[in-house]
């Protein structure tokens, strides 16, 4: 027996020496010229339901497919490139060509599965410029996405004891109870820590805009940690005259009218971007704010 047990040792080292053979290692990978490329992301923010039947499966950006399989790729209130908020598609600078595909069930096969067909729902084009980022953000089957461009976050000082403060960019998609783009303009508010007064931040931006960077205090309640807590928020309306005139009327779960007030909790120097999508007069594709976290 304790032979085996030097000839598998022996075995065992042989195989980690001959494990440490030289490798070369590449990736797959192409240089990029900055100086000529734009780079971008694609958001789905048309105001319906979710589900299988109104997700992508496949998008073509200038003819490249880009998809996961025949799995859902793109799904609704979400943006691809996915599994990071600062990853983005390189392409040309220019016109850029959007193609996205749903899903369609065609038949079965003798067994019993699904036969599925992936036609073209979406074929629109838009103007990038190089050197920037954006997030393409399709909101109409029928319409051009609109190009919000992914500014960088601010940088700021460092802040003493344990006040301190995060970083929020804020785009508005929302649309009016009759289906189409909301019409006023919409302003960001952040409940004030101490008065608990909601008051606005950032500047009011109409349908297809967004704010420019805002900062919020964070006052953190454990002294030696990250920092985090709860900030309690709200959307105003704003009438053609520029004038606030009360917190976002919109439709609840249950059908009852409502005050669009929500809460986030957000972590000292992170930065973030909300866009505010869906249908204000909707109990089924309700007004929502969707967040991504960017640093």
């Amino acid at each position: 027996m304790k032979y085996f047990k030097y000839i598998a040792l022996l075995l065992l080292v042989a195989v980690t020496m001959g494990s440490c053979d030289k490798k070369d290692v590449s990736y797959m990978a192409e240089p990029v010229d900055e100086l000529a490329k734009a780079y971008i992301q694609i958001g789905y923010y048309e105001p319906v339901t979710a589900g299988a039947a109104n997700y992508m499966y496949y998008i073509d950006i200038n003819g490249v497919e880009y998809g996961n399989d025949g799995a859902t790729f793109l799904a609704t209130f979400n943006t691809v490139p996915s599994g990071g908020t600062n990853r983005y598609y390189a392409v040309d600078a220019g016109n850029v060509n959007i193609k996205l595909h749903r899903r369609v069930k065609v038949g079965e096969t003798p067994e019993g599965e699904p036969i599925y067909e992936y036609p073209v729902v979406y074929d629109q084009n838009v103007t990038v410029q190089a050197g920037k980022r954006y997030c393409l953000y399709v909101h109409d089957l029928n319409k051009a996405p609109i190009p919000i461009e992914m500014t960088p976050a601010p940088e700021f000082g460092k802040a003493l004891d344990t006040d301190s403060l995060c970083r929020v960019h804020f785009v508005n998609l929302l649309y009016e109870a009759d289906g189409t783009p909301y019409t006023g303009k919409v302003q960001y508010g952040v409940q004030n820590l101490d008065t608990k007064e909601y008051e606005p931040v950032g500047e009011p931006i109409g349908f297809g805009e967004s704010t420019s960077w805002f900062t919020v205090k964070i006052r953190k309640t454990v002294y030696n940690s990250s920092g985090s807590q709860r900030r309690e928020v709200c959307l105003f309306a704003v009438d053609n005259a520029g004038k606030v005139t009360g917190k976002l009327p919109y439709t609840l779960s249950n059908g009852n009218q409502g005050e669009f007030t929500d809460y986030w909790t957000w972590y000292i120097g992170r930065a973030y971007r909300q866009i505010a999508a869906g249908n204000c007069g909707s109990k089924s594709i309700r007004c929502t704010l969707y967040q991504f976290v960017i640093e």
